[in-house]
């Protein structure tokens, strides 16, 4: 039997866009705007965050990496986000500059890369190479590099399949993207950004920020964004019927299928998740029969509120 160590896997991750923020006022500049606290990202780290409305609903969720530049004291912000969303993002950052003295760019030439596994320690010596992804300890560790580069995970990494990685995203309970987070619709809290690090509460004002303190100190959330594990060898589309003790209650989201399993996202009400989680009441997605996999970040789950009529 060998006692060589778990390989860690490595594989691009496509249909990510990038925008560069750079400038003496670019980190006061998204400190105004997003919800992550941009004083607290040091350079050679990044931290997920969000533009919202004033209402408070999801704009655009984001990757936000804080990099050292050999032009800039201070580093530069790259925003990594779903790129069928960065022209809009670019417009909206532009209309918010006003007259500060930054450069905002959009990135063409930029690839994203995902190293993930069990024996993550090998890549410690990498980290000056990459950053550790601060949402979930299975998430490992991503890296940014021109289009035709290899990243430095190749250096000791297996090709993987992205598949496996979503798969071990979804089942912690971290949503990212439209689908996940849908536009002017979904809500911080509801997708449990606040517990993932998305939302400092002891910032100043951004935008939004009224209405996402408010829902959190009067605890005001009915809906939870959770993982369910699918009796299936493959993901559903997304928007695929959910059905609990029979009646359809939601849609599934992103979904993923490895090896390892089948999980999709589902945003459920708290009283819907209660009764599944108290009764083991049946769930099919789709066809599949299925299970709630609550993260263990999620626990103790909030009670329904008291005009929540259950499932």
């Amino acid at each position: 039997m060998s006692n060589s160590p778990d390989p860690v896997f490595y594989a691009p991750c496509p249909n990510r866009g990038f925008i560069r923020i750079a400038g003496d006022e670019a980190g006061a500049f998204l400190q105004g705007l997003l919800t992550a606290n941009i004083d607290r990202i040091g350079t050679g780290h990044c931290a997920p965050g969000a533009l919202l409305t004033p209402q408070g609903r999801i704009l655009h969720d984001m990757m936000i990496y804080h990099r050292a530049t050999s032009e800039d004291t201070d580093g530069c912000f790259i925003i990594e986000m779903a790129k069928d969303g960065v022209a809009d993002l670019f417009t909206r950052l532009r209309r918010y500059r006003l007259r500060r003295p930054i450069d905002i760019a959009v990135f063409d030439d930029l690839q994203l890369w995902i190293c993930w596994g069990e024996n993550l320690d090998v890549v410690s010596d990498l980290t000056d190479r990459g950053f550790a992804d601060p949402r979930h300890p299975t998430l490992g560790m991503r890296w940014l590099g021109p289009t035709d580069a290899k990243p430095p995970f190749a250096e000791i990494g297996v090709r993987g399949d992205l598949s496996d990685w979503h798969l071990r995203r979804i089942l912690a309970g971290v949503p990212e993207g439209p689908v996940d987070l849908t536009p002017e619709r979904a809500l911080m809290l509801e997708a449990g950004l606040d517990a993932l690090g998305a939302v400092d509460f002891q910032k100043g004002c951004y935008v939004g920020q009224e209405v996402t303190a408010r829902t959190h100190y009067r605890g005001l959330v009915k809906r939870r964004l959770v993982p369910i594990a699918i009796d299936a060898t493959s993901a559903p589309l997304p928007d695929t019927d959910i059905t609990l003790d029979g009646n359809i209650v939601t849609s599934s989201k992103t979904a993923a299928s490895s090896e390892a399993g089948t999980a999709c996202l589902a945003l459920l009400k708290l009283s819907e998740i209660h009764h599944a989680l108290d009764t083991e009441a049946p769930i099919m997605v789709g066809d599949a029969p299925a299970k709630l996999a609550i993260a263990d970040w999620m626990h103790p789950l909030p009670k329904p509120a008291r005009t929540d009529t259950g499932a």
